[in-house]
């Protein structure tokens, strides 16, 4: 005898109501039973992930809050999660969640955010299109034998964490500037100069580029064998025309697969490159002003709706350049194969 989805044995649920395992299928298909045009499922898809995403943000703000300590140790409790909850959706009509403090300074964030954001957002977007693009392309105009002497070096140099990098970078600047007098660029943002400083710009391109590379070479490969790339050179068409617009037409869709892993990487260095270089974006905030580090005790100071702010700016982000990155595809397709 079957299980039924609600706990009680018997054949389907009672009253002939569809079981709750059966939902997730039903809001694909309608209550009618009709199966929805695809257009309308991936737009309910879409609007989901779009209200859920930030109330899995908020929740996940006040997780450090669970974790207590005292004379007795660490332990777990839920009231203060869901007093700093219960504030700040409460501050949200009195303007208290919009207040932060930076050291004894008290701070607006509708004032101060939009340049921490904008610092951010430039980081993101041209180095991460300017690296995938690059890649991509690079991936797909070289020839096997050079393709792989490339992609090796890029793999030697991939296998390096981010933070060495850059601190290896910052003491090649130095180094030049001892030996020659010349300084090749800053080794951190300043407060008088310009937002985009070279040394952050050139390692948040790097990674995108060799993981781009890598995979456009890689799939390059595979699909220099498919019958359609054997048909091309039968009609006598040479190897450049074929890798660039019949390969590349091929691999470019999987390219577009790997933007979850490219984004991935790309905030992640980006959280990196704020703190090394003192960029003034808005993930450094989560350091200097969320986790203050003051006190005795990581959490002591913690100031939830500042977490929260720059957790949903993250997650802005997150959708700016996923946006971004598909336009960057897009050209880079149109560029190579000259279909849109």
């Amino acid at each position: 005898m079957e299980t039924a989805a609600f706990g009680v044995r018997g054949d389907r649920p009672r009253s002939g109501q569809p079981s709750i395992a059966a939902w997730p299928t039903r809001l694909q298909t309608g209550l009618s039973g009709a199966r929805l045009p695809a257009t309308m499922r991936k737009a309910i898809l879409s609007l989901s992930r779009i209200f859920i995403a930030p109330l899995v943000v908020i929740a996940l703000a006040a997780s450090p809050l669970i974790v207590t300590g005292g004379e007795a140790g660490l332990s777990i409790q839920f009231r203060p999660a869901f007093e700093a909850l219960a504030l700040w959706f409460r501050g949200l009509s009195d303007g208290s969640s919009f207040r932060y403090l930076i050291g004894k300074t008290e701070w607006n964030l509708v004032q101060s955010t939009p340049r921490y954001f904008f610092v951010s957002l430039l980081y993101l977007l041209l180095p991460g299109s300017l690296g995938l693009s690059l890649g991509t392309a690079l991936g797909l105009a070289l020839v096997r034998a050079k393709s792989r002497l490339i992609g090796s070096a890029l793999n030697f140099i991939f296998a390096i964490p981010e933070f060495i990098m850059a601190l290896m970078l910052q003491l090649l600047a130095l180094y030049v500037l001892d030996l020659t007098g010349i300084k090749l660029a800053s080794i951190s943002y300043d407060g008088r100069g310009h937002y985009l400083l070279l040394l952050p710009f050139a390692l948040m391109t790097f990674y995108p580029f060799a993981y781009s590379f890598r995979l456009a070479s890689r799939k390059a490969i595979d699909a220099a064998d498919a019958d359609y790339t054997a048909y091309a050179r039968s009609k006598g068409l040479s190897e450049r025309t074929i890798r660039l617009r019949h390969i590349g037409a091929a691999v470019l869709p999987s390219m577009r697969a790997e933007l979850p892993t490219i984004l991935a990487i790309m905030q992640a260095n980006l959280f990196l490159c704020e703190f090394i270089f003192s960029l003034p974006g808005i993930t450094r905030l989560l350091f200097t002003s969320a986790f203050p580090g003051r006190l005795p005790g990581w959490l002591e100071g913690y100031q939830y709706p500042l977490a929260v702010w720059v957790l949903l700016g993250v997650l802005a982000l997150y959708s700016l350049a996923w946006l971004f990155y598909s336009l960057a595809l897009s050209l880079t397709r149109r560029g190579l194969t000259g279909e849109s």
